[in-house]
């Protein structure tokens, strides 16, 4: 297979032409005849920008131009590599850069659906969204949210903090925010930030309950940087009864996942895996490090109507395992009284759910002092 580039405008400048097929490097773009991609549009100089490419590495660099070369807004000094996604700014004519993946024995033309590499989710005005992402980014524009968590009876237990974004241009939920971020590998700094802010409102609602919190997947590419992070939050926010959610499929190496519950338990925050049921179910993990929470996938519920379903016998007999070693089970995704009902009777300890409450700002969630949860476990 070979990777074929192209650039995509955002279609903001109809002077523009909508692709612009790489073929052709060095391509030098400008205004200029003598350049490999001509454009006839203003604020952008006679010799622009340069894109080379040398063993599959794309890289841009500026000519020396009026009015700058930027990639997704930092602007260019010395050549750049480009990554598919990138966003790349000639003056303020704005441009993606895409690829098709094709075979070698390929003649065939773009067809107008082409395949962007590693990034399927990715909406297809992208450029038009960067500028909100990174003003985003750099105001800090995101709140925290909580959803209720209840136990077994119904009574109120803790929450799971969430983030939103408070740029209206950018208002799809996290789904949206992160695949703008894995676009531009930036997913630890926007999940830090959705932490940090959402740590900060709720101490200062005064959050006595307990609350759950998650982390990016690529943060556990480095733990020891997520728990650095964590050590700071929590010397900042030690009021805050805390317990970290780890998703099952990253608990792959049982020596450092007992080091990570050792660090927590340093820092006096409890251990949850998170979406259990999910993937692979690492039942050995559970055995050898056993955290003090378990959090159900929700499709294990999901058409679960019936104690004589097959997902009413595996759930509860799961549960009668897991509850046995002394863990702490919830579910989520609860929505129906009937599912909350038989989840009673399989003796899940907590739920989660819009049957139970959608998530609410955070700063109006305060008033809560740990005497109310005295009998939480």
């Amino acid at each position: 297979m070979t990777q074929r580039f192209y650039l995509e405008s955002s279609g903001k400048d109809s002077n523009l032409p909508r692709h612009i097929q790489l073929e052709e490097f060095p391509a030098t773009i400008g205004r200029h005849p003598d350049c490999v991609i001509q454009l006839s549009v203003e604020r952008l100089s006679r010799m622009h920008a340069r894109l080379n490419l040398d063993d599959d590495f794309l890289t841009v660099e500026d000519l020396g131009s009026t009015n700058g070369t930027f990639v997704n807004h930092d602007r260019v000094i010395e050549p750049t590599r480009l990554r598919v996604g990138d966003v790349l700014h000639l003056a303020d004519h704005e441009f993606r850069l895409m690829s098709d993946s094709l075979g070698s024995d390929s003649a065939e033309s773009r067809t107008g659906e082409e395949t962007i590499v590693g990034m399927a989710a990715l909406p297809r005005d992208f450029p038009l969204h960067m500028p909100a992402f990174f003003e985003l980014l750099e105001n800090r524009q995101v709140s925290g949210y909580g959803q209720p968590i209840v136990t077994a009876s119904g009574e109120l237990f803790g929450y799971e903090m969430l983030g939103r974004s408070e740029n209206p241009m950018l208002d799809e939920g996290p789904g949206q925010l992160f695949a703008l971020a894995a676009a531009l590998n930036t997913e630890v700094r926007l999940s830090r930030m959705l932490r940090r802010q959402a740590f900060a409102e709720a101490s200062e609602a005064g959050l006595r309950l307990p609350l759950f919190f998650n982390n990016h997947p690529v943060e556990c590419e480095d733990m020891g940087a997520l728990l650095d992070e964590l050590r700071r939050l929590r010397a900042q926010h030690h009021d805050l009864e805390l317990v970290f959610e780890v998703h099952e499929s990253a608990v792959t190496d049982l020596g450092a996942m007992a080091e990570v519950k050792q660090e927590l338990a340093t820092m006096d925050i409890a251990l949850a895996y998170d979406d259990f049921g999910a993937g692979q179910a690492r039942l050995l993990e559970l055995v050898e490090v056993p955290p003090d929470y378990l959090k159900f996938d929700m499709g294990l519920i999901r058409d679960m109507t019936e104690r004589d379903s097959p997902r009413y016998r595996l759930l509860a007999e799961l549960n009668r395992m897991i509850a046995g070693m002394g863990i702490s089970t919830l579910i989520e995704g609860v929505e129906e009284e009937r599912t909350a009902q038989l989840c009673r009777e399989i003796g899940i300890d907590y739920m989660q759910g819009f049957l139970f409450g959608r998530p609410e700002p955070l700063k109006g969630l305060g008033g809560y002092h740990q005497s109310e949860n005295e009998s939480a476990p």
